[in-house]
């Protein structure tokens, strides 16, 4: 976790927390002087706050503290860089877990004031945020989110929402069914990917050509990104890097032929994401399988930069 001071008081400070069921993420931001989104800072914490939610349909206490402590640590951020504009997102966890409404009244008390988004409002930030630093956006684009509790697949037009499906498939939920040890054995992965392959088989994006389209991805995608480059991507960053459709169907079996160890020394791998790695790349390859795709694009953005543009240019 890093923090940023605000450097320029003249142009309002807008903060974004998009709170998912496997990470907790804060983006401070003002505008530049032609319209688009200067970074003050970003951060974000892996806390698992859908732990157990899909079998149980409740937030565990645990699962409360983490979520909790790292808010009290996001609102420090936003008291200390004097933020003018704030806006909190919950998306899965929160949508399904019955005793949301607990959570959302304790980080009401840290002064995070959290409001529950449904799928269709998280497909279009983070399509709007995805294409934020677009100076031209696609004509067409196929854009998934991997998260921790819901995978959200969007067809865009000219940078709207034609299209979208919201799938229980996140990574954690995924993990938590099929994915229960390390090394995890084949009959494992192949009953994970075929999960995910029949929930793809329900989308109908009626007459898009899908092999002529190019894919995106966001969300989980950037982290797995890192170590598929063996954490020296081009550039050092990998914001609108070419992964190679290749590079999953290597990358599937052998990362779940590594032990909890193995996969943590991994370059470039984040630690925390030893037991859920394995879902994003079965989900991802499943994804480019499914539309015949021969690579996938990789954007840093996401929810919290569409609605960070939104609350710095209101009605545009």
């Amino acid at each position: 976790m890093s923090e940023q001071s605000r450097s320029d008081a003249s142009a309002p400070l807008a903060a974004v927390v998009d709170l998912g069921t496997n990470a907790a993420r804060l983006a401070l931001a003002t505008l530049d002087e032609a319209g688009r989104l200067e970074s003050r800072g970003r951060w974000r914490e892996l806390i698992r706050l859908g732990e157990g939610v899909r079998e149980t349909g409740l937030l565990s206490e645990s699962a409360m503290e983490r979520g909790l402590a790292c808010l009290s640590r996001f609102s420090q951020i936003i008291e200390i860089n004097s933020v003018d504009i704030v806006d909190a997102l919950a998306t899965s966890a929160l949508r399904e877990a019955r005793n949301a409404d607990v959570f959302i009244a304790r980080a009401s008390q840290l002064g995070i004031a959290m409001r529950v988004i449904p799928p269709e409002e998280e497909a279009r930030l983070a399509l709007a945020g995805v294409f934020a630093g677009e100076a031209r956006r696609p004509e067409r684009a196929l854009v998934f989110d991997v998260g921790g509790g819901s995978l959200e697949v969007i067809l865009a037009e000219s940078g709207e929402v034609r299209e979208m499906a919201s799938l229980p498939a996140g990574v954690v939920y995924l993990t938590e069914r099929y994915l229960k040890t390390m090394p995890t054995p084949v009959e494992q992965v192949q009953a994970c990917a075929e999960a995910v392959e029949e929930m793809l088989a329900d989308i109908d994006f009626g007459e898009a050509p899908l092999p002529e389209i190019p894919f995106v991805g966001c969300g989980g995608v950037v982290a797995l990104a890192w170590f598929l480059t063996e954490g020296a991507p081009q550039g050092g960053r990998v914001d609108g890097l070419s992964l190679p459709a290749s590079f999953f169907e290597e990358w599937v079996d052998r990362f779940a032929g590594l032990a909890y160890e193995e996969r943590r020394e991994l370059p470039g791998f984040e630690s925390g994401r030893e037991d859920v790695a394995l879902a994003g790349l079965i989900v991802a390859r499943t994804l480019l399988r499914w539309g015949r795709k021969e690579a996938l694009g990789v954007s840093s953005g996401g929810v919290r930069e569409g609605r960070l543009l939104e609350l710095l240019r209101p009605g545009a």
